[in-house]
């Protein structure tokens, strides 16, 4: 009989790779590093907008675009961490009760419909920053072009796309082992 408890956080699948022995970094961890310095980022515009306007009885107006686009980075890095580590939210109840044959097809099902949403918004996500492009769309903060954010975003998306592959390809070959492990303890 299965154990359906609920999954342990450090379980190797919810933990971060590690870097290999000769210290380079893994292709896996840079979007965490992408997620922290972003992050990062975040704290420091958020504690110095805080700060003046503690002070000065005004805000930097020029801190809530540049907050907003971090946040769609963070979103995205994030999305890839999760990918990765295969932690999209996914109805447990049924894919732990499922026979291995049905898991590669729920695996197979929960991978292309990533990857078509963030295809999906790769496309959608170029023609909005062509579109500011074309149109010379600046920004009210700081009157720059806006598809200076907007062009940091598709690229984000389709690594999204790749680490959904990746883990995808990568679990679908861990269902086919001969032992009956389960895809988490074989990661």
């Amino acid at each position: 009989m299965t154990d359906h408890r609920q999954r342990d956080i450090s379980s190797p699948i919810h933990t971060a790779p590690q870097a290999p022995a000769n210290g380079k970094l893994s292709g896996r961890r840079i979007e965490t590093h992408i997620g922290a310095i972003v992050l990062i980022a975040l704290v420091l515009i958020t504690l110095v907008n805080v700060v003046v306007r503690y002070f000065t009885d005004q805000s930097f107006a020029w801190t809530e675009e540049i907050s907003v686009f971090l946040l769609l980075a963070l979103t995205l890095a994030g999305s890839a961490v999760a990918s990765a580590r295969d932690g999209h939210i996914r109805i447990e109840f049924f894919y732990e009760r499922a026979t291995p044959r049905v898991r590669r097809l729920l695996i197979w099902l929960s991978m292309l419909c990533t990857l078509a949403m963030f295809l999906l918004l790769t496309v959608l996500m170029v023609r909005a920053g062509w579109q500011e492009f074309t149109f010379g769309e600046t920004t009210t903060g700081l009157g720059v072009p806006r598809w200076w954010y907007t062009v940091w975003l598709p690229p984000l998306a389709l690594f999204v796309v790749v680490r959904t592959w990746l883990a995808g390809i990568q679990r679908l070959k861990s269902s086919r082992t001969p032992d009956s492990r389960s895809h988490e303890e074989v990661l």
